[in-house]
């Protein structure tokens, strides 16, 4: 399984880079154009580690960057509960009242059936 940590990583792509400049300069230095060093099959297959560490790379900086956003999320969702944990407190000691004052109660509802006058029978 790959590396999921960022410096070795880094490492990795520095190891693989040094390779790829080697190897070019191996080339140059055996009298390659351009063209027949691009074709090489090394050359091809260190270009493409970098590529595929590149990718590694801005995976894991996106996931780390992911994490840093959920813990804020996290820190910030715990202290709003805190702060309304807090609040009813303060608002249940203001409205508590004294034992011998009424409460404001709202007006009860009557039943519907209650608020029309009972019809009579017709007797025979």
């Amino acid at each position: 399984m790959a590396s999921k940590k960022l410096p070795t990583r880094q490492n990795q792509k520095a190891l693989y880079t040094r390779q790829t400049e080697q190897r070019i300069a191996l080339l140059k230095e055996k009298g390659l154009t351009e063209k027949d060093i691009a074709k090489d099959s090394k050359v091809k297959q260190l270009k493409a580690k970098l590529k595929q560490l590149d990718s590694a790379m801005a995976r894991i900086s996106f996931l780390d960057e992911q994490k840093k956003q959920l813990q804020e999320r996290k820190e910030q969702r715990k202290a709003e509960a805190e702060a309304a944990k807090a609040a009813p407190a303060a608002a249940e000691k203001k409205t508590k009242k004294k034992p011998g004052e009424k409460k404001d109660a709202a007006p009860e509802k009557k039943k519907a059936g209650a608020a029309k006058p009972a019809a009579k029978k017709k007797t025979k």
